[in-house]
């Protein structure tokens, strides 16, 4: 069993008297549209809204009008901490679940999460006992003193931005709810009742568009992201790449950033990572960018010939126009090696790389039937097709 909780008990103190929750957009109140994947996915069972006792009765109208779901109003506590809780109590309480089910929270604020970030944090949960979907930090992060006067910059490549899903295994919930009261403690977000149970946090890519509304302006950007269908548009790109196997190295393949043992490596100036290269390719399409050498020769020319750092430099290129992966798809042509039992690693690579979840990656492969070099066995090629996201800010 899988159960959501939706946590809509807060005052909206930051809103100057707005309830975000209850806005009308697009026709509809808020909160539905936050609602819409969790009714959506057939991985959720239950669904439990956290409210208070000033908007209970308001959300009692909303959601009646919503059919062949099975939606739970629970009043909340006095602070996030206590509101959640009580969720999980009334889920524990009516629902029962087993030491397997998940549990999962989510902000009613997350207004745009999507089916595909819910549904992977419940594997990820199932897995590892806890899953949080969470964005890299992207920006230059600065901490200051007591004076206001900044002292440092802090490395952002081991920073996260916690959002929302957050799906923990119901017996490790448990457990943590349990320890933290006998602690006499609270705490802001769910993970953190993990950490202190002393077991670690996985988590997944957040989608570019899931981030909690919390002020007025970030309440308007959604609005304007529901009602205006051109707010995000969709581009796509294709890219292509072929290399023959280096048959004078001893060096091993790397494909989608990865080694791979048994294989020789392929030719190339680079470390000839046919993958990356076609992906950096398809992205730049997307993007309005050049070729691939029009920025992958200049940084070979500085000594960078990890393909990693082609793509990252393609991402930051994309990110600059507010462009976003949302899909990805490689075809390989190859007789060796056999790309299907790598699959999964290759899928893992990526999700790491390109910060979207397995889930959106699609890999496939066929041998050519003899009619290239890389179907001869000679070497390898890959096709890359990208679903790019803009939004216009």
């Amino acid at each position: 069993m899988n159960i959501a909780i939706i946590a809509a008990a807060g005052k909206s103190l930051r809103m100057q008297g707005v309830d975000k929750i209850e806005t009308v957009v697009s026709g509809k109140p808020i909160i539905l549209h936050t609602l819409a994947p969790f009714i959506a996915s057939k991985k959720i069972d239950r669904i439990i809204i956290v409210c208070n006792s000033e908007n209970k009765t308001r959300l009692q109208k909303i959601i009646s009008t919503i059919k062949l779901a099975d939606i739970h109003l629970v009043l909340g506590g006095e602070s996030r901490f206590g509101s959640v809780k009580n969720g999980f109590l009334y889920a524990e309480k009516k629902f029962k679940p087993s030491e397997s089910s998940t549990i999962i929270f989510h902000n009613s604020g997350n207004v745009l999460v999507t089916m595909e970030e819910i549904e992977a944090s419940i594997q990820l949960a199932k897995m590892s006992g806890a899953c949080i979907v969470a964005r890299p930090a992207s920006d230059t992060l600065k901490k200051i003193n007591d004076k206001n006067l900044i002292i440092q910059t802090i490395n952002r490549s081991a920073i996260l931005h916690a959002e929302t899903p957050q799906t923990f295994r119901y017996d490790i919930l448990q457990k943590a709810y349990k320890k933290a009261k006998k602690d006499h403690v609270e705490f802001t977000d769910e993970a953190r009742l993990i950490e202190h149970l002393g077991l670690p946090v996985s988590w997944t890519p957040a989608s570019t568009f899931n981030r909690k509304i919390t002020t007025r302006n970030d309440l308007e950007y959604t609005k304007y992201l529901l009602e205006n269908t051109d707010a995000r548009r969709l581009v796509y790109g294709l890219g292509t790449d072929t290399h023959l196997f280096d048959k004078t190295s001893r060096k091993s393949l790397t494909l989608c950033g990865i080694k791979i043992a048994g294989t020789p490596k392929l030719s190339g100036n680079s470390d000839a990572d046919v993958a990356l290269h076609a992906l950096s390719a398809a992205i730049s399409q997307a993007i309005g960018g050049g070729s691939l050498g029009s920025f992958s020769d200049v940084l070979c020319k500085k000594g960078i010939t990890d393909s990693t750092k082609y793509l990252a430099h393609i991402l930051e290129k994309a990110s600059e126009k507010n462009a976003y992966i949302t899909h990805v798809g490689l075809n390989f042509e190859c007789k060796k090696p056999k790309i299907d039992p790598l699959a999964p690693g290759l899928r893992k690579s990526l999700s790491k790389l390109l910060n979207i979840s397995t889930a959106e990656i699609g890999i496939t492969a066929t041998t050519g039937e003899n009619t290239t070099r890389s179907a001869c066995g000679e070497g390898i090629s890959c096709m890359a097709i990208v679903t790019v996201e803009i939004s216009k800010k």
